[in-house]
């Protein structure tokens, strides 16, 4: 069905350039008659298309420095769960995700080093939020971690069987 609604638009598509050129032909005609010819394209750009690279630009350099961030947070979460205990906040983010950071708690930040990259990058642009996560906001900073359980090793447990009674033989 795709195919065939792309046969013909494409059909469509020839047949109207095929009647815009046809139409257009006495003018080309007239023109090349009286001397005029087509205009060759301005050496520089308009206005408009340097303010819109510009743009482009910019948006591309945005669009990699929230990649970095992204980068930045993955790496705090890391080092964070690795020493047990909230690191130090990477120099270079914005002030808003500092504030945020430093109010996470240990489950928040194991949810946000379980997301990947792009996710992470889209919840600290305020796109949407990952689940676990508050979103970026001013959090009152937290000091240390409340400690974790230790395992206990059940090597060290005094090991207890299980007594139970024979089967029962049904007498035949």
């Amino acid at each position: 069905m795709k195919m065939l609604i792309a046969f013909i638009s494409s059909v469509m598509r020839a047949c109207f350039s095929f009647v815009r050129r046809l139409i257009s032909l006495p003018g080309r005609l007239a023109g090349a008659l009286l001397g005029e010819a087509a205009l060759p394209p301005p050496a520089e750009d308009s206005p408009l298309v340097t303010d819109l690279e510009e743009e482009l630009a910019q948006a591309k350099e945005q669009e990699s420095n929230w990649k970095k961030v992204a980068d930045a947070i993955w790496s705090w979460a890391a080092e964070s769960l690795s020493v047990n205990q909230p690191a130090a906040i990477p120099i270079g983010l914005p002030r808003s995700l500092k504030q945020w950071m430093v109010g996470l708690t240990a489950e928040e930040v194991e949810a946000l080093l379980s997301a990947d990259k792009v996710a992470i990058e889209a919840h600290a642009r305020g796109l949407y939020t990952l689940p676990g996560l508050r979103r970026v906001q001013r959090l009152d900073p937290i000091e240390s971690w409340s400690p974790r359980p230790e395992l206990m090793d059940p090597a060290s447990e005094p090991f207890q069987e299980a007594i139970c009674a024979p089967p029962l033989r049904r007498a035949s």
